[in-house]
């Protein structure tokens, strides 16, 4: 039985039959300061005609990120005291950090990445929880993100069987789980276990629907799935039915219209990569697989794939990346170095001991490295040694064979 009963065009949106929605859908316009751009973004507008904008699925990723505007859908919710205060505060709260963190991060993108990672390839980001936001931000030219976390997928808040106010503890709790991100840049594995957990605040899709709208994207369709043991998607009537079902992977697929109109997807896979889960997780490890050759995003992945009970991640992301972007939480110098592929290393920042929860992770080939060959400046702080002045950042790029 559902915990809820939710509006005909969010059930309709988890369909695979129903990923164009009913004419009359118009796409959202923003403040451009909460887009993804900066004035000195140089990304060539795409010149495709947009999908059809879901308006359920939309107003309500509008609501989560505090931008909705009065109008036909959840009027009983947004026209609340208990909201009205949320958007407030928490639209002054991203303004100053799309003003300052995004801007930073941006003209780093132009500079550093944005030529180099130019083609329409998957972005893979293992250990991701919900964070769309770095990999949108350096990868804008990816027309799919796959995300891997251990955070429930969860289900569409119930906001229009709801009076005015009575999500009070949503909001709370949805403000409180940003906490780390945007002021860390990653989240808490610890947090998101409590976080995500904890009544209509039940999974990623929250977070990921709030960063979506923040960014100045469009939701076209959003679809709850599984992958069976060939790695073919299964997708399920509701996000409920999937959260019932008994399965080593569940996720959400939601497509988008980004803030130039070009149609994306997001996929975020729920499941333990570890080599004993993965391992008996044939439909996860074959459908990416089939993938092909991608590029590879981690930061502040808490250093698993350091671990020998993470070699199939690690072998994976070793065979079919072309890039890996990172910061000294992802892969291990040391198996890049015996790897069978040769890679070239450009870094930034500063190396650094880790934090002291991860202090034996301390890698003397990467400081090594760090001081043989030198670094580029680092304007901003990321990952666990999130400070200005002791980060790290590497680009990791596999050599052509024979080159």
């Amino acid at each position: 039985m559902f915990k809820y009963l939710i509006p005909l065009g969010l059930l309709v949106a988890c369909s695979p039959s129903n990923t164009n929605s009913p004419s009359n859908h118009q796409a959202i316009t923003q403040d451009s300061a909460l887009k993804i751009e900066s004035k000195t973004d140089t990304l060539v507008k795409s010149e495709q005609k947009p999908a059809a904008i879901n308006d359920s699925l939309n107003t309500m990723a509008q609501l989560i990120a505090g931008t909705w505007n009065e109008g036909k859908i959840y009027n009983n919710i947004g026209t609340g005291t208990i909201y009205q205060s949320y958007a407030t505060n928490f639209s002054k709260r991203w303004l100053s950090y799309d003003s300052t963190r995004v801007s930073t991060l941006t003209e780093f993108r132009n500079k550093e990445l944005l030529e180099r990672f130019k083609e329409e390839k998957t972005l893979f980001y293992p250990f991701s929880g919900p964070d769309i936001l770095h990999p949108a931000i350096f990868f804008p030219s990816a027309k799919k993100y796959i995300m891997v976390g251990l955070e429930p997928v969860g289900t569409y808040p119930a906001f229009a069987k709801q009076v005015p106010d009575s999500f009070a503890n949503y909001f709370s709790k949805l403000n409180n789980s940003l906490y780390a991100i945007l002021r860390f840049s990653f989240f808490r594995t610890e947090s998101m276990q409590h976080d995500l957990k904890s009544g209509e605040l039940d999974g990623a899709m929250h977070l990921l629907f709030l960063f979506l709208n923040r960014t100045g994207n469009s939701i076209v369709s959003a679809k709850a799935l599984s992958l069976d043991t060939l790695g073919n998607k299964n997708y399920y009537t509701s996000f409920e039915e999937l959260a019932a079902a008994k399965l080593r992977t569940k996720g959400i697929e939601i497509e988008y219209n980004d803030a130039n109109g070009k149609l994306k997807s997001l996929e975020y896979y729920s499941l333990n990569a570890s080599d004993y889960e993965i391992k008996q997780n044939k439909g996860f490890t074959k459908y990416i697989q089939v993938q092909g050759n991608f590029n590879v995003y981690l930061k502040g992945a808490s250093y698993l794939l350091h671990k020998s009970t993470f070699s199939v991640m690690r072998n994976t992301i070793l065979s079919q990346a072309d890039a890996i972007v990172q910061d000294d939480s992802g892969v291990a110098l040391k198996y890049l170095l015996h790897d069978s592929n040769t890679w070239t290393y450009e870094l930034f920042g500063e190396y650094s001991k880790p934090i002291n929860k991860f202090a034996n992770q301390f890698q003397p080939l990467l400081d090594s490295l760090y001081k043989k060959q030198g670094a580029k400046k680092l304007a901003f702080g990321l990952g666990y040694n999130y400070r200005d002045k002791n980060s790290n950042f590497m680009i990791i790029t596999k050599n052509k064979q024979g080159a």
